[in-house]
């Protein structure tokens, strides 16, 4: 009898260890996916918000064109400076060139999924203007007025 006894004990833990290891399995196929799930998520939020920030300064554009192409105008109470091509300039109010006033400008919220830019870099020059804005380290939002062109883009770095 305690042979008996014996055999179903470990026939029972055998079945509890398989258990274990498929339950094992399955939460590190969903943690695999999830994170490239969350991956995709973020890449599509850093390109929504590209598109954002397009879609602003073509607005600003559009009402610098309005107005007769002035230096500076007067929109939503900011005073925007702009080139001779129409674009917003990333100057603020001391005449500084500033990446922090560029994304207030163009992207007020400044947050792709719940995260704000842990990293922003000014390459800027006297005719040049460059702001890297990152979120998470590895990816971010590129802005950048170089010869009369305004370009936006989203960066991913390895």
């Amino acid at each position: 009898m305690p042979l008996k006894a014996s055999l179903w004990l470990n026939l029972e833990r055998s079945r509890m260890a398989v258990w274990f290891l498929v339950l094992l399995m399955l939460l590190t196929a969903f943690g695999v996916a999830w994170k490239k799930v969350d991956q995709e998520a973020s890449n599509a939020a850093l390109l929504i918000a590209s598109k954002r920030i397009l879609e602003r300064t073509n607005y600003y554009k559009q009402e610098w064109l309005l107005a007769d192409k002035p230096r500076t105008l007067t929109i939503d109470g900011r005073d925007l400076y702009f080139s001779a091509s129409g674009w917003v300039l990333p100057q603020n109010s001391l005449g500084k060139f500033d990446c922090h006033y560029w994304l207030d400008v163009f992207y007020e919220e400044a947050r792709v999924l719940d995260a704000y830019p842990n990293k922003i870099i000014n390459n800027s020059t006297e005719s040049y203007f460059q702001c890297h804005y990152f979120y998470g380290g590895k990816a971010g939002v590129e802005v950048e007025l170089k010869r009369n062109k305004f370009d936006v883009s989203v960066i991913f770095s390895s």
